[in-house]
């Protein structure tokens, strides 16, 4: 009776590792590459994105476009940093999104909408395999900047 039983096979028993298996892991561990590498990119993005609805909003009561432009740039520039190797071979900081005033479309159009579009370029840097990529971010928003109605 006892000789009757067989005893399983390496890959037919319970918990063993299988082809399935293993790029069941290799697709989580390169999709959690991957979101390591790409998520702070689109979460920075998300934060230029923010910015500009801000001073969207400070335009529904300050005309002064070319000062808003002006401050907008400057608060990009400072939503994050990049180390960097300069010219001379030492490493210094610059900002990550690199908007200067003369690259932002901002425009009022008319009744009461602004228009604010621009684009950046953002260097991926990828661990682990000492690449670098540079993908071109775009922002193009229309906000309604008229004066809020809150009825007499």
């Amino acid at each position: 009776m006892a000789a009757d039983r067989k005893t399983p096979r390496l890959l037919e028993a319970r918990g063993a590792i299988t082809s399935v298996g293993v790029l069941l892991v290799l697709g989580l561990a390169a999709a959690a590459y991957l979101a390591w590498t790409w998520v702070p990119v689109y979460i920075v993005h998300y934060e230029v994105v923010q910015v500009v609805r801000n001073f969207g909003n400070l335009a529904v009561k300050d005309r002064n476009d070319p000062q808003l432009v002006e401050a907008m740039v400057a608060k990009l520039r400072s939503l994050d940093q990049m180390v960097d190797e300069g010219p001379d071979g030492r490493r210094q900081a610059r900002p990550v999104v690199d908007v200067r005033a003369q690259d932002v479309t901002w425009e009022r159009v008319e009744p009461a909408s602004l228009h604010v579009a621009f684009d950046y370029v953002r260097d991926v840097v990828y661990p682990l395999v000492d690449r670098t990529a540079q993908r071109t971010m775009t922002v193009d928003l229309t906000m309604d900047v008229s004066p809020p109605n809150w009825g007499s």
